[in-house]
């Protein structure tokens, strides 16, 4: 078993973060020494955020991280081989796994309309066109809705309009 590190670049880390996908399909393939099982620690620019194998030409996620990690901070885009003393310390450094809750998680928008059908429709195109990059959401334990924060791209974001 082999060992790696995979460092998106900014675009393909930002689709990672704004949907739920099951692997990630890096552009240039993987290693020809990499094989099916193969560790793989998977980075953006900002650290590591995730953790998977490697299952055909893909990377099947194993455990995403809520905050990234800096442990692979300044790495270079693409991939890199790490030795199984250097994997240990990765995986180590990152925060334990948290257990899996319910969450309440809401969008709202105001939508100027002739009646409801047409509301919906817009607030569906509104929803398409603006996507994860622009438009926040709310996100807060279920049952505690007064400790809501508003996140964009999987990132706790600043509400302020003048930010």
């Amino acid at each position: 078993m082999r060992y790696w590190l995979l460092v998106l670049n900014e675009d393909d880390f930002a689709e990672q973060q704004a949907y739920e996908v099951d692997s990630v399909e890096p552009g240039a393939g993987v290693p020809a020494l990499a094989g099916d099982g193969d560790e793989v620690a998977l980075a953006g620019p900002g650290g590591v955020f995730a953790l998977g194998e490697i299952n055909g030409g893909a990377v099947a996620y194993r455990r995403r991280l809520e905050e990234l990690s800096a442990v692979a901070e300044g790495a270079e885009e693409g991939w890199g081989e790490l030795n199984p003393d250097a994997w240990e310390r990765l995986v180590r450094a990152l925060p334990a796994a948290e257990r899996r809750s319910d969450w309440l998680v809401s969008l709202s928008l105001p939508v100027e309309a002739g009646d409801r059908a047409e509301a919906v429709r817009r607030f569906w195109s509104y929803a398409r066109t603006l996507g994860p990059t622009e438009l926040p959401t709310f996100v807060a334990p279920y049952g505690r809705e007064l400790e809501g924060t508003a996140f964009l791209l999987g990132a706790e974001h600043e509400q302020d309009p003048e930010e």
